[in-house]
């Protein structure tokens, strides 16, 4: 984990980036890097994208919440739609040719 931090310290300090942030990390991970980058004084990470939706919920509103508030990060979300399942695109069953009718495991994801 001190290697990811420094590598995002260094493309900050060099002027690459303004922030860096985690995707998809779990409660762990993202406590561990604040933890490495405190230690060796580094950039920390100001934002977790992780997936948030009607379906996907407990991440974000249980796991989450007491080490977003603690470490102050913000969060930005990603797959809102579920894949396009909360759309209603897929109400009448699955058009043919989408990414659902090529590859069904995909949508038991949601």
């Amino acid at each position: 984990m001190e290697e990811v931090c420094r590598a995002f310290d260094w493309v900050i300090r060099q002027g690459w980036a303004f922030y860096w942030g985690t995707s998809e990390w779990n409660q762990d991970e993202i406590a561990e890097a604040h933890f490495a980058c405190e230690k060796y004084n580094l950039i920390k990470p100001v934002v977790e994208q992780c997936q948030y939706n009607i379906f996907e919920r407990e991440k974000i509103e249980q796991g989450y919440k007491k080490l977003f508030e603690k470490k102050l990060l913000g969060t930005t979300i990603w797959s809102p739609l579920a894949g396009g399942v909360l759309t209603g695109k897929y109400n009448n069953g699955i058009p043919e040719g989408t990414r659902y009718d090529k590859n069904p495991d995909l949508l038991r994801i949601f």
